[in-house]
């Protein structure tokens, strides 16, 4: 992100460029949300480095992180002076974690 960028774990891309309307019909988001696949990161210095960026509303600033194997993402957000995860709890039947 903004040139800080990590060795060979991927980089991030924004959605929400209004040249490149990727949600379909013809409004685009009202807010900036970038996405990347970022294989074999350290999801802990990935936050770290996410929180470091100079945001102008830091309250609203969420990610949502899904870690290899898991099935569902967690939620962070910047409160109090940290991240914290608000995250759903695991799925009922570990064995059937596929959606589709």
């Amino acid at each position: 992100m903004y040139g800080n960028q990590a060795r060979g774990v991927g980089t991030l891309q924004t959605l929400t460029d209004p040249e490149a309307n990727h949600w379909g019909g013809g409004k685009n988001p009202e807010c900036e949300v970038w996405a990347g696949a970022l294989n074999h990161a350290d999801l802990d210095a990935l936050l770290t480095q996410i929180r470091a960026v100079p945001w102008r509303y830091p309250q609203r600033v969420q990610v949502f992180l899904m870690d290899q194997e898991e099935s569902y993402f967690r939620l962070y957000m910047f409160r109090d002076g940290t991240w914290n995860q608000y995250a759903p709890p695991p799925p009922p039947d570990a064995d059937d974690q596929h959606a589709w």
